[in-house]
């Protein structure tokens, strides 16, 4: 299809038209709609499929150009797919949790209206539902749709290069160079392989190449140039020039993420919710949902995806629990005059944390739930209050690595993430993380399993035997096999490139590389827990 993508279009959609795939077939005949290149022959067919929404109204807007009014009134007559009722389907979606079932209702909203942008989100929440291999076969025939746009092959060229799979984004740029197809998204991707193949330097002479070539459009700018900054950075830091790929995360931490927030917020919030004078409630009879928490980039996504393996074992990753639990708690408690309703507001919030997991239950015959947020253990002191029965695995790493991996990683927009902007302010949210965590909990506390990083590395099944010990389940083979499960599943973090390589990632430590930032004061805090892990500082 590419190497016909310069042909006219009625040339280059003819063998879409009659294509088994509706997304394909449907498309082509919006695509020769819109240009106005059907021929009269071709009008019957029109017709026929004008019970899609996406061809009736175009088809409409076409038979009246050309003053075919007795067609025009026919399609308009006929019942179609509609955007209502594509608005309808996402709703329950989202109602029920449900990446498929938003997958198929953006599809229908696409046969409804032929937009775009409801194959772009449909990529978007079928690489969520079913991993990667699944949203690029959906990818690839929304590039073949929309040869010429550059989001379009962004977005093949981007699910190859977030899965790490060399050899089919090398494929993919080489057509593009064939066809004279997207060169600035081919010199970007250009970089990405260079690096991926052993060569930084490479890498950064196609940057160089990047920087001086215009950008076609503004959006596609918007996506290149987070990925240009993280393979500068990459690339610098490969070639061991350690300063300089400091600066560059720097800037890529600039980059704008949308209306700013205060990092000192998420403070002010877990410690106003840490002095709530919280009544004593009756036990919690969840007694198999656990927490699976700690700080971000200190092994809980590998961790998360070898308990996932486990045919008992479901986990929920970062899902908006507590969220719903503090809304509730915002609008209640004000109103809350006595003892007794206080104890029934904390109940109901209690089970609204609960009803978020429930929500997304799919794995049938699982018997524990495994709730994991890794910045829930800032919430440690409020948690203890509602949950005093709770049980949490907590997994550490070196804090030096830890703080080092979150400023170098582009995390989602939110006031905790914020944080890791800088170097300076990444230290502060884990001391004070670390504070609120062991202000409650100590390391021989009952209620919580610890699980270092090194250790379920290079010892994995025996440091997996005791995690499900510690659930009360026994031992399955399946968690040996965690790294094919990341495989298929959507990658919500940006620890699964690494997962999904398995065991085979190694222990990941690279704070001496940096040690210039770990003399600074603002470093100074992590000693203490770097000691009180005991790990060594020199």
């Amino acid at each position: 299809m590419l190497a016909s993508a310069r042909r006219k279009a009625a040339d280059y959609y003819a063998p879409l038209l009659d294509s088994d795939d509706e997304l394909l077939k449907i498309g082509a005949w919006c695509a020769l709609l819109d240009r106005e290149e059907v021929s009269v022959e071709q009008y019957p067919r029109v017709v026929e499929l004008a019970s899609h929404g996406a061809i009736q109204r175009r088809a409409f807007r076409f038979f009246q150009s050309n003053w075919e009014h007795e067609l025009a009134a026919t399609v308009a007559a006929k019942p179609a797919t509609t955007a209502s009722a594509a608005r309808a389907l996402a709703m329950r979606a989202e109602l029920a949790c449900d990446d498929l079932a938003a997958v198929e209702a953006q599809r229908y909203r696409f046969l409804a209206t032929g937009r775009f942008e409801a194959l772009v989100t449909m990529v978007t929440k079928d690489e969520q539902a079913v991993g990667w291999r699944p949203a690029l076969a959906l990818a690839t025939k929304v590039f073949i749709l929309s040869p010429h746009d550059p989001i379009a092959a962004n977005l093949v060229l981007h699910l190859l290069y977030e899965a790490r799979q060399d050899e089919m984004l090398s494929a993919v740029v080489e057509l593009l160079k064939e066809n004279t197809l997207h060169p600035y998204l081919a010199l970007a991707y250009t970089a990405a392989l260079r690096l991926m193949q052993g060569n930084p330097a490479g890498s950064l002479k196609a940057l160089e190449q990047l920087n001086a070539m215009r950008p076609p459009r503004p959006d596609v700018f918007a996506r290149v140039r987070p990925l240009a900054l993280q393979l500068n950075a990459e690339a610098l830091e490969k070639l061991g020039d350690y300063r300089r790929a400091y600066d560059a995360y720097v800037a890529l931490n600039r980059l704008d993420h949308g209306e700013p927030n205060d990092p000192r917020a998420f403070g002010e919030i877990v410690l106003a919710a840490a002095a709530r004078d919280v009544p004593v409630l009756p036990p919690d009879a969840q007694t198999n949902h656990v927490v699976m928490t700690g700080f971000p980039r200190s092994g809980t996504t590998l961790l998360e995806n070898a308990l996932a393996a486990h045919p008992k074992v479901e986990t929920f990753e970062e899902i908006p629990a507590n969220a719903s639990m503090e809304l509730y708690l915002a609008r209640a408690l004000p109103t809350a005059d006595d003892h007794d309703e206080r104890v029934r507001v904390y109940l109901r919030a209690r089970e609204r944390y609960y009803d978020e997991a429930k929500r997304r239950r799919r794995k049938l015959g699982a018997e524990v739930f495994v709730d994991k947020l890794p910045m829930r253990s800032a919430e440690a002191a409020f948690m203890a209050k509602l949950f005093p029965e709770k049980r949490y695995i907590f997994s550490i790493r070196h804090p030096f690595d830890v703080v080092l991996s979150c400023f170098k990683q582009r995390f989602g927009h939110n006031i905790a993430m914020e944080h890791f902007r800088s170097f300076e302010t990444a230290v502060k949210l884990y001391d004070f993380t670390m504070q609120q965590w062991f202000g409650v909990h100590g390391l021989d506390d009952p209620r919580v399993h610890y699980v270092r990083y090194d250790t379920l590395v290079t010892e994995f099944e025996a440091t997996s035997r005791a995690v499900l010990e510690f659930l009360g389940l026994p031992w399955d083979d399946n968690v040996l096999g965690f790294a094919q499960l990341a495989e298929a599943r959507g990658a919500r973090t940006p620890s699964y490139q690494k997962v999904r390589k398995g065991l085979g990632i190694g222990v990941q430590t690279a704070w001496r590389n940096y040690r210039f930032l770990f003399q600074s004061d603002a470093a100074m805090p992590l000693y203490h827990w770097a000691r009180f892990f005991s790990y060594p500082t020199e």
